[in-house]
């Protein structure tokens, strides 16, 4: 078509660069013939090339209509598309281009990230209407009549999606005068009111990283800064790139967003929340169901928590079920072993650190696990594990809040509920002058007893059948009975690693009977010995006392199909490869467990 000569192409592709560049999408644009005449990010080097017939553009032109794909492979839009199995898009908008009553072409805003997809979503209505505006743009400039008001029209509509967009955005030329400076990011810098458009952003923001890009020519991504503005300092994170016009650089662009909101959405895509309500903890034995009762009256207030209990007694599915029923479930759920690292990497971890505190340390710093924590629960696990210098440290950001990174000298505040736990006696350590008397009231303001698996003799048997059950399941295993004299065994053992060496025991199960029937040469040798040396007695009460209960815990078909997907999605996380991996470990299909998440509501 004559309309798309090199010139016109040239133009498109300085469009599609400069709205990708601002909004963080990819852009692209087709001509009616199907050949895409301008790209950016995964579609420059496509540009030349066809689209195919059956594709949501091609659709979009035919029938003049515009169109947002917010689940591509699902939508049925998609169904006929020739590539929509290799398809990694995920999320795109369309808009045709017409002439004069006929189709000129289309163009379209692409997403790859569930970021991208979360704002096109959210602010479906003014990226429509700013892509309308763009196919105006584009209309206009094949009908050469690209005139002032139209351009000022468009940029006034860009400026209406910059401001409606939550993260910050800072666009300053070669010469760091500021061009754009939505309302997010006047907000993070403190700078509400303030106009800075037509400033240089050195004489607001003297130690701004853009400015870097505009001198370097060298972008950077996720990157925390700490400024200096006229209110003060204040802490962000940020991300810049050069901006490009007709090929050669014009300054540079700037997404910044505060680091507290940048944290909780980082645990809100990477779907780290604990979704662990109180009747995940399975059992019904006396002193269990107290626990829990003492749990879930816990989770309501804000005040510390202490949960005492064995190794292997389930601490942490005690905190998560806590988190999981206050008013903090939404905030971040963020967990400490204090036993599983040396004093100095366990204090960087807990307080953070500085740009260049110590050798190794990475550019731009680190935030510790009270910072990430903000606003939700800071677990600390086996807390009695720290130094008594650590402690002390510890008891300050306890009292007020306050904390300091390693070789800073700036005061940061944190908000997080805490949950400790512990599997030694603090009270005898504070005897011992092992751990600190103040710091020990401090966290010992509920304590919640966790009780060890030989406490709850009721709960063993139906235990073992669950977690037998649900290895069998992702191992495609016929599902094996206990006889009764490997019941007795169970019983009669102590359990000293408690739920977690259960489950191990049941795994073991799995790889020794090959039958229908567990036997006692298929348990662990620790356990049959163990049981031995106890001398098999008291087996048959409590055994009795069992048999009733185990039979409650048996489930349907559906509901172990059930427990065994939400199992697979813990291990491999929500990914399309893990679902795929899902249906092969159950034995069907990748649509039917598309179908049973949905049904189940087991997540995205």
């Amino acid at each position: 078509m004559s309309l798309w000569d090199r010139s016109m192409c040239e133009f498109m592709q300085q469009v599609a660069e400069a709205v990708s560049t601002v909004l963080q999408l990819d852009v692209t644009i087709v001509e009616r013939g199907l050949t895409r005449v301008a790209g950016t990010g995964r579609y420059s080097r496509l540009v030349g090339q066809k689209v195919a017939s059956s594709s949501v553009f091609a659709e979009s032109m035919r029938t003049g209509k515009p169109r947002l794909i917010t689940d591509p492979r699902r939508n049925v839009a998609c169904g006929k598309c020739e590539v929509a199995e290799k398809c990694i898009e995920t999320c795109h908008m369309v808009y045709p281009l017409m002439m004069d009553g006929e189709p000129l072409g289309v163009v379209g805003l692409i997403c790859f990230t569930e970021d991208q997809r979360w704002r096109v979503v959210n602010c479906s209505d003014e990226y429509v209407a700013f892509i309308e505006q763009m196919a105006r743009l584009v209309e206009s400039g094949a009908k050469n009549a690209y005139v002032t008001q139209e351009v000022k029209k468009s940029r006034d509509q860009l400026t209406g999606i910059v401001n409606a967009v939550d993260e910050g955005i800072i666009a300053v030329d070669d010469d760091g005068i500021v061009l754009c400076c939505n309302r997010a990011a006047s907000k993070v810098l403190g700078l509400d009111g303030v106009e800075l458009v037509g400033k240089k952003l050195s004489d607001v923001v003297a130690d701004a990283p853009i400015l870097e890009v505009v001198q370097t020519r060298t972008p950077y991504k996720g990157k925390e800064v700490i400024v200096s503005v006229p209110a003060g300092r204040i802490q962000y994170v940020s991300s810049g790139s050069v901006l490009r016009s007709g090929g050669c650089v014009v300054g540079a662009v700037e997404l910044l967003t505060s680091s507290k909101n940048a944290r909780r959405f980082a645990y809100q895509v990477s779907n780290s929340q604990p979704d662990q309500p109180i009747d995940n903890i399975l059992g019904t034995a006396p002193a269990l169901m107290e626990a829990k009762k003492m749990a879930l009256s816990t989770a309501a207030s804000f005040s510390t928590v202490l949960l005492i209990g064995e190794s292997g007694t389930g601490k942490e599915l005690f905190a998560r079920a806590i988190h999981y029923h206050s008013a903090r479930r939404y905030g971040p759920f963020v967990t400490v072993n204090c036993a599983a690292m040396p004093e100095e990497l366990l204090d960087s971890e807990l307080f953070g650190y500085e740009e260049g505190a110590f050798t190794g340390a990475r550019k731009g710093g680190k935030p510790g696990k009270f910072e990430l924590a903000d606003e939700g629960t800071l677990f600390l696990d086996e807390v009695a594990d720290c130094s008594l210098r650590l402690q002390a440290k510890l008891l300050r950001a306890l009292d007020d809040g306050e904390i300091c990174r390693i070789g800073g000298t700036q005061t940061l505040t944190s908000n997080a509920r805490i949950i400790a736990a512990t599997n030694r006696n603090l009270e005898q350590m504070v005897r011992q002058r092992e751990f600190r008397e103040d710091l020990y009231f401090r966290l010992n303001v509920i304590p919640i007893r966790i009780p060890p698996l030989r406490e709850r003799k009721t709960d063993i048997i139906p235990l073992f059948n669950y977690f037998l059950n649900k290895h069998a399941i992702l191992s495609q295993r016929d599902i094996p009975v206990l006889c009764e004299e490997v019941e007795q065994i169970l019983l009669v053992y102590d359990w000293p690693g408690n739920i977690r060496q259960l489950e191990n025991a049941t795994q073991y199960v799995l790889h020794t009977c090959l039958g229908h029937t567990v036997e006692p040469h298929h348990l662990p040798a620790q356990v049959t010995k163990g049981t031995m040396e106890h001398g098999g007695s008291s087996t048959g009460d409590i055994a009795n006392e069992t048999g009733s209960q185990a039979f409650n815990w048996f489930v349907s078909k559906s509901e172990w199909e059930r427990m065994a997907i939400a199992e697979g999605l813990r291990q491999l996380g929500h990914s399309g490869k893990a679902k795929e991996t899902i249906a092969e470990r159950l034995g069907i299909s990748r649509a039917t467990v598309y179908r049973r998440i949905r049904e189940y509501d087991l997540g995205g």
